[in-house]
């Protein structure tokens, strides 16, 4: 019985009392005796039940104190859950106003729990994300998300006075008993620093992974570097071999001419295996380091010239070799080392590869920027699938399997040119020819004094 009750209660004894007292005055009723017992009868029942009627109020005061030392224990837990949350919990209105903030979103934004309540959540991200941040709040508000179900996603926030930082949220509904939105609940969470180790770690996956492809393309290198050289070491050794054997049981029967035919075909097969050696020291990364790119004033026709008198004496005429020179100065800034690199093994590779009584073009050009060498043959050409690998160590074109060579020369060519800062090209047609396009900017850099006598330039080619 609550206090509406009661109070009918009474009302209805106070009627009966008075209803009593009316019927006594109307009828003069001489049994007053009988008059009073009624009377007192009625208080009696009327007492009776105001009794039952306080007994039934005080146990429902001392439920309802009960509930309410339940709800302030209950609301006691829910604060210290609230505050000893690791991470930042906040809750907001519709709108994203902050209305509760636990000690962990304090320390999060870098500001008090009393400046922070009230304040726009969103106002807390960085402007280029300010935009999204707003969107997704909205989406929050139009979605009929239950409470049960949470939004997940990142962004970029600003604390106060501190350098931005990467925070995980959570968001949950909160609604009445209607099912209306009423707020939201936003957990937080700064993964600033797992993302940065994360970044680190995949930084460290990708550098081993490029590492263990390194190993994998040297071990590669290793295997193909003895399969080649071993095979390509093996035609000049026979021929050392079988001279140096002939030489020792015959020479007594030889005239002077043969036995200077097999000399001659020693010191041609170690020549052979000398240069096969400078190929593969030169490829490798020391010396190309050791190299360097050391500009110094050439005389550009001059260095050309006597390069071509070089290769003529080593080519034994079998080739005839045209050379075309145009520019406006003969003196520019080069190193004369790497030059010397790129074009002998240019010039090389043209020679193997045509066939003997061709020609082989030399252009050589200059503008205000750098000089341009072209190299063109008429041999047997490189296979289109072939182009854009020949410059890999020890790859060789499929056309060449009848051809000695370790496959080098162009590898070095290019390191040398990479040095020099220029560029290369090439174009090729099956048993039409090809034509190396060379690229080579002029430096600022100058080192000693120039001279433009042969002797100098002598001295540059060794």
């Amino acid at each position: 019985m609550n206090l509406d009750d009661l109070a009918l209660q009474i009302q209805h004894v106070r009627q009966r009392v008075a209803i009593l007292q009316s019927k006594s005055e109307e009828q003069k009723v001489q049994q007053d005796i009988e008059l009073f017992a009624a009377v007192f009868g009625e208080l009696y029942l009327a007492l009776e039940e105001l009794q039952v009627a306080n007994e039934n109020f005080r146990q429902q005061n001392k439920e309802l104190h009960n509930v309410q030392q339940d709800l302030v224990i209950e609301h006691q837990r829910y604060q210290e859950l609230f505050e000893e949350l690791p991470d930042a919990y906040l809750v907001t209105d519709i709108q994203g106003i902050i209305q509760e903030a636990n000690s962990a979103a304090s320390t999060l934004f870098n500001i008090s729990k009393s400046l922070l309540i009230g304040k726009f959540l969103e106002n807390f991200a960085l402007e280029k994300e300010l935009i999204a941040f707003h969107l997704k709040l909205t989406h929050l508000r139009d979605r009929q998300i239950p409470e049960w179900k949470t939004q997940e996603w990142e962004v970029n926030l600003r604390p106060y006075e501190k350098t931005p930082i990467i925070v995980a949220l959570k968001v949950a509904a909160v609604r009445n008993q209607q099912g209306e939105l009423v707020g939201l609940r936003w957990l937080l969470r700064d993964i600033s620093e797992s993302k940065r180790i994360q970044a680190k770690l995949q930084w460290a996956e990708e550098a081993m992974r490029q590492a263990l492809a390194k190993e994998r393309e040297l071990s590669e290198l290793k295997s193909r570097l003895l399969t080649t050289t071993s095979h390509e070491f093996r035609t000049p050794l026979a021929a050392i071999h079988s001279s140096a054997e002939l030489l020792e049981y015959y020479r007594h029967r030889w005239s002077q001419e043969r036995q200077n035919t097999h000399l001659r075909r020693i010191q041609k097969s170690v020549m052979h295996m000398t240069q096969l050696l400078d190929d593969v020291l030169v490829l490798s990364q020391d010396e190309i380091s050791k190299l360097g790119f050391n500009p110094r004033p050439l005389n550009l026709a001059e260095f050309c010239q006597y390069l071509l008198k070089q290769l003529k004496q080593d080519d034994g005429s079998q080739h005839a070799i045209a050379f075309s020179y145009e520019s406006q100065s003969t003196q520019a800034n080069f190193d004369a080392q790497l030059l010397r690199q790129i074009l002998n093994n240019l010039f090389s590779n043209s020679l193997k590869y045509s066939p003997i009584g061709s020609q082989i073009n030399f252009y050589v050009s200059t503008t205000s920027d750098g000089a341009i060498f072209e190299i063109q043959d008429f041999g047997i050409g490189i296979p289109a699938a072939d182009i854009e690998h020949i410059f890999e160590p020890f790859h060789r074109a499929s056309n060449t399997d009848n051809i000695p060579g370790l496959g080098l020369r162009l590898s070095i060519v290019k390191k040398a040119v990479d040095l020099h800062g220029g560029e290369i090209s090439v174009k090729s047609a099956m048993d039409v020819g090809t034509t190396f396009t060379v690229i080579v900017p002029f430096s600022s850099n100058v080192y000693g004094s120039y001279a433009t006598n042969r002797t100098d330039a002598e001295n540059t080619e060794k």
